[in-house]
């Protein structure tokens, strides 16, 4: 019995109102309603409809149209609807039901089907993917014009294939060989490069007493893949080759003579994330980026790296979290997560060696078969991750050499990485896609205010809600911290918090203190940054805390300083690197005003211990840090 308003994208867009097709519109407003259902729960603003129908050639008409869709939307949907599009901050938030989408119903039963092969139950993982399979309808999002549906189509593309290739994989392991070999040959054909298929289809060969065909479909491969990509079939191809020749390939008996057999279980299916956010304001276009990099590494066949940089308090680690959860459903067999301490609050970075061993133990490796060294279990890891795919989330790294061993090594999975420093040597050597998150934009800001505060309360106040943003530096942190401080003191009225913490006997970072949890407080998260630095880059440091500017010139520093400027440069570069400067221009750099109180602090109790810079006089004589509209300004006492 069907119920409400129910979508559908698997195929042509729909929309059924009590299980009756009402016609979801012409092709753009089909567009539209695209764009709001990947986005549901989530504001999407009216430049941002134009970009996904148009792209960059949209007609000054452009928006009026898109106001038009919306209006035929909301009309079919209804006013008693179970689903709703309403007016939010100059764009457009899709209310729905979860399971009012088709797309939404066919990720849970894949993941129930994962569950099933985690555990063995290969007949009912094989019976849930077939039932997934039979819920598209064509091509997804077919007659959708645009850039975003073009892109869409190739992501759910690839959500099919893996399931299909999910379900023959199942076949093949309950013997099911003759079957599978009928539809992995048809999508050989149609993915003659795609290996893992091949695998697939050269192992249900074999299994049905084809070896000499298993051969030729290698040998075929290998030809092309050198031919088309100028590369050497993947190390997991290249075994189960040697496999098939040497007759050491152990294959299930075949289903004929498998019934009442007992299963074997396969290897676990860890599920490591981390609790997802409710919701993360921004980012829309780094997670994109992240989807992107993922869909191009499938089309190679590589793995997919990206690292997660910025200053601290900037939000890397909730960006990876949210981002690993919203790709978790093309990783079926797994997701790792391991914090590596590179910048915590303990004394050491984690060894790999024994991040390593987690990682195995919750791939079923026992205790007594562990190897010794960090190189050795590598070797495991990758080997179990061979022909999987598998999702690692490498939190807080503190260098590449500390991740060499614990990247996955075949196409199909991804590694997400975050670290306070910039990771050059995993740019450089594992084309790893970085990324830099800056602090929110001020529209985001609000936004993360009014969700975490009430829209009445926020909109009660907005000078007082833009003081706030600005003394929190637009960072995600600090605004957290100030949004959990309001939400326990309800009766306070928010220009009364900004009073508070603009008070001119406190320091500003003290409004962003947490005595609960050292990981929330903007001091302590900065000051793990800060112990990175060497002394010479912890000196100029401090000593900027002397320029009036929150924008400043490489030869500004270095005439202030007394120093060579090619010298300040390349100390400039770390504290880059570090992400407490950003680099503007050419020789030309800022920092955040809330970095800013950090160096002034260090510096005036640089006095005390005789480490401070050049400057420490100057910041110590009787300077009040004042930081207003992203400016550190100065006021020297009898002044």
């Amino acid at each position: 019995m069907h119920a409400g308003v129910e979508f559908s994208v698997l195929g042509p867009v729909r929309l059924y109102k009590e299980g009756v097709e009402a016609g979801a519109g012409q092709p753009r407003q089909c567009a539209v309603l695209a764009s709001l259902l990947f986005r549901a729960g989530r504001p999407v603003s009216l430049s941002r409809l134009v970009e996904d129908v148009w792209g960059e050639d949209a007609p000054p008409s452009a928006v009026g149209s898109v106001r038009t869709y919306v209006y035929r939307i909301r009309q079919a949907l209804g006013e008693h609807s179970d689903s709703s599009v309403s007016l939010v901050d100059g764009g457009y938030l899709l209310r729905i039901r979860p399971d009012a989408l088709d797309l939404n119903r066919f990720k849970e039963k894949t993941a129930r089907a994962r569950e099933a092969r985690g555990t063995g139950d290969l007949a009912s993982a094989a019976s849930l993917l077939t039932e997934s399979l039979e819920m598209w309808k064509g091509v997804p999002l077919a007659g959708v014009p645009g850039p975003f549906a073009e892109q869409r189509r190739g992501v759910l593309g690839e959500l099919r294939l893996a399931c299909a290739e999910e379900r023959l994989a199942c076949d093949v392991d309950r013997g099911h060989y003759i079957e599978a070999v009928t539809e992995l040959s048809a999508l050989h054909v149609e993915h003659p490069l795609r290996e893992r298929i091949c695998g697939l289809l050269m192992t249900a060969l074999y299994g049905a007493g084809r070896q000499s065909e298993a051969l030729t479909i290698y040998h075929a491969t290998s030809h092309l893949l050198r031919q088309s990509l100028g590369v050497s079939p993947s190390q997991d191809l290249q075994q189960v080759h040697e496999r098939i020749l040497s007759g050491r390939f152990q294959l299930p008996p075949s289903a004929e003579h498998s019934k009442g057999a007992p299963r074997t279980p396969r290897l676990h299916v860890p599920a490591q994330l981390p609790a997802a956010l409710p919701s993360l304001v921004g980012r829309e276009s780094e997670q994109e980026q992240v989807e992107r990099l993922f869909t191009a590494a499938e089309a190679s066949s590589s793995v997919a790296i990206c690292t997660v940089g910025g200053l601290a308090g900037v939000g890397k680690t909730a960006f990876a979290v949210t981002a690993a959860h919203r790709l978790a459903d093309r990783f079926p067999d797994g997701q790792l997560f391991a914090d590596l301490q590179g910048a915590g609050p303990e004394a050491e970075p984690r060894d790999p060696a024994h991040v390593l061993e987690g990682f195995l133990r919750s791939l079923g490796v026992r205790l007594e078969d562990m190897p010794e060294t960090a190189q050795a279990r590598g070797l495991m890891f990758r080997g179990l991750l061979a022909d999987r795919r598998v999702l690692v989330v490498l939190d807080n790294v503190w260098s590449t050499d500390q991740l060499k061993h614990l990247l996955p090594g075949s196409a199909g999975s991804m590694a997400l990485v975050t670290s306070r420093m910039q990771l050059h040597a995993l740019v450089a050597a594992y084309q790893a896609l970085p990324l830099t998150l800056g602090p929110l934009s001020l529209s985001d800001a609000r936004t993360l205010l009014e969700r975490r505060l009430g829209a009445a309360r926020t909109a009660a106040e907005p000078e007082a809600v833009d003081r706030i943003i600005r003394l929190a530096g637009q960072l995600p942190l600090a605004l957290a911290n100030v949004a959990a401080r309001a939400a326990y003191r309800p009766q306070l009225r928010l220009a009364g918090l900004a009073d508070e913490y603009e008070a001119p006997e406190r320091s500003i970072l003290d409004a962003f203190a947490s005595e609960e949890d050292r990981a929330l407080d903007v001091r302590e998260s900065i000051t793990r940054s800060y112990r990175l630095l060497d002394t010479e880059t912890a000196a100029l440091f401090r000593d900027l805390s002397a320029c009036p500017d929150p924008v400043f010139a490489a030869s500004q520093i270095a005439n202030l300083a007394g120093r060579p400027e090619g010298r300040v440069r390349q100390v400039l570069s770390r504290l880059t690197r570090a992400h407490l400067v950003s680099e503007v221009g050419p020789g030309r750099y800022s920092w955040n005003r809330l970095v800013a109180a950090y160096a002034v602090e260090k510096a005036g109790r640089g006095l005390f211990d005789r480490a401070a810079g050049p400057f420490a006089a100057r910041a110590g004589a009787g300077i009040d840090a004042v930081v207003t509209g992203g400016t550190l300004l100065r006021r020297r006492h009898g002044r």
